[in-house]
């Protein structure tokens, strides 16, 4: 879609957002507070992340597909980490009104890509202008009658697992901020700064131990 944030104004673009998405729960746009129907014996864990243009990301690195795939894995990631399934995701979308509707759109996009490998849905959220891209992401999970894992009990001679690849993140910041005309970066270490993934959801009552933590991106 062509324009710009300003042009459409912020319920266009919530209209344009939520046309994005591929659930019917969207009705919580707009609203800065959300009920969750739940049965009393089921706990929720929640994990909350803000990104902000310049230093959480550039957009001269990551498109906003990118931005969204990663502003979603690394919430649900710690939501799987607490021992949680992860199911539903809000954001909280600051943009300035002169940035072109394509970005907060793709952005949405890889938000919606990226819970669904999650088997987690975006549900709601609010937008505003401001001067800087600010994406704000609170990511709900069920907790299946289930303790909670924290590092509160971790303990000496536990296990410590890890997923993915340690220093990824790191390794694709070097490799960007060292980039240069003559040499396109390496889109592995790249993707691991620009795109994390979420891990595979384990099952319900499969939770390890309470010594685990998540960091993705």
């Amino acid at each position: 879609m062509k324009g710009t944030v300003g042009e459409l104004g912020e319920f266009g673009l919530i209209r344009e957002l939520t046309s994005r998405l591929t659930t019917t729960r969207r009705s919580g746009w707009a609203r800065r507070r959300r009920r969750r129907g739940r049965r009393p014996d089921r706990r929720v864990v929640a994990s909350t992340d803000i990104l902000v243009e310049g230093r959480h990301f550039r957009r001269d690195w990551s498109t906003a597909y990118d931005v969204g795939r990663k502003a979603a894995a690394q919430n649900l990631a710690d939501i799987a980490a607490m021992g949680a399934v992860p199911t539903a995701l809000l954001l909280g979308l600051v943009v300035p009104a002169e940035l072109p509707v394509t970005w907060p759109t793709e952005l949405m996009d890889g938000l919606r890509d990226e819970c669904q490998v999650a088997g987690a849905s975006v549900v709601g959220g609010d937008v505003v202008r401001g001067d800087t891209i600010t994406v704000s992401i609170t990511a709900l999970g069920d907790l299946r009658n289930q303790e909670p894992v924290t590092r509160a009990g971790a303990q000496p001679g536990d296990l410590v697992a890890v997923t993915g690849w340690l220093g990824w993140s790191a390794a694709g910041f070097a490799v960007l901020s060292g980039a240069s005309a003559r040499r396109a970066p390496s889109s592995r270490p790249t993707g691991g700064r620009s795109r994390p993934t979420t891990p595979a959801r384990p099952p319900p009552g499969s939770a390890p131990p309470p010594c685990a933590t998540s960091a993705t991106g």
